[in-house]
């Protein structure tokens, strides 16, 4: 589409989809091993191993710290410095090297007003494909099925563990570390950087598929890689019809969001038969709700299809 038409002029700095992916690899591989050395680093490694796993009140802040920092620095400082080396400019905020990622002063309020709604609407097929895993293809799969979701579930009582708040200051922290710095780093890496850059390279489509699965799989959760691709996808789609980060910015906020205040206010997890999963998709009403919000999700989407995005 129209909109990132300026980039063009930058084609002969445009790294190739085997660059793009090497570059991809080292993060993701450089990822988990840098946040465990800062964390050791900052605490003399003395409890490293037991309080990533086992984390105590007074270990939260600074873990909490660690996961907002090793982002800033992984994820969103490299495209910054990328993006001044494709517009050739020193400054990495400067105007040319901000477009070049789909930062931009204006913003179609109407656009993401739509895009927010999507993401809601998307939410009951998301948790439909979680359930019918845990139904049926978990199970299915035997020892390999069961560590699976063993580790979902670690992971899931690591993360409740560091989103526990007893004050309104405490929510606002763990808000930045859980809902916006996320948003942010993620969408300037995945969609502002690698995206595009795949979109040179391959149709807009196979773009936003590869992304959405790298997406999916540098969050570490084999349980939750599916409606993870399904959300990459989503988010991946309305940046490609905007080219403004801003959008998908947002929804991804409004997602992360979600998400957490889900986790505060469900206690044990159990809101909306999160642990009994087949409560839910038994119930005709259930794929009745499924039904109206994929529709209306559907409508979304052919809202981003209108020619008025094809001119940028």
């Amino acid at each position: 589409m129209q909109t990132f038409s300026f980039s063009d002029h930058f084609a002969a700095k445009r790294p190739s989809v085997f660059v793009n992916t090497l570059f991809l690899i080292c993060i993701m591989v450089l990822y988990p091993i840098a946040g465990a050395m800062l964390f050791s680093l900052v605490d003399g490694g003395h409890q490293a191993s037991s309080a990533l796993l086992h984390p105590v009140q007074e270990m939260l802040p600074l873990l909490r710290m660690i996961q907002s920092v090793g982002q800033i620095l992984l994820l969103a400082l490299p495209v910054l410095l990328l993006a001044g080396w494709h517009t050739g400019r020193k400054n990495p905020f400067s105007p040319e090297s901000l477009a070049f990622l789909g930062v931009r002063s204006s913003v179609d309020f109407g656009g993401v007003a739509f895009a927010f709604s999507g993401i809601f609407l998307l939410q009951p097929l998301l948790f439909t494909v979680t359930a019918l895993q845990d139904i049926y293809l978990w199970p299915s799969l035997g020892t390999a099925g069961a560590e699976v979701v063993r580790q979902r579930d670690v992971l899931d009582s690591f993360l409740k563990e560091l989103a526990l708040v007893r004050s309104f200051p405490e929510f606002l922290s763990v808000a930045f570390v859980f809902a916006l710095t996320p948003a942010v780093c993620e969408e300037l890496f995945f969609r502002g950087y690698i995206q595009q850059n795949y979109s040179r390279s391959m149709s807009t489509g196979r773009a936003i598929l590869l992304t959405a699965c790298v997406f999916a799989f540098f969050h570490l959760s084999a349980a939750n890689l599916l409606p993870l691709a399904l959300l990459g996808c989503y988010i991946g789609y309305i940046y490609s019809r905007t080219g403004n980060i801003a959008v998908p910015f947002i929804v991804h906020l409004a997602n992360n969001l979600a998400a957490l205040l889900l986790l505060l206010f469900s206690g044990r997890g159990e809101l909306m038969f999160g642990s009994h999963p087949e409560y839910l998709v038994n119930t005709p009403v259930w794929w009745f709700v499924v039904a109206c919000s994929s529709l209306l999700f559907i409508k979304v989407l052919l809202q981003f299809s209108a020619p008025a995005y094809d001119e940028g």
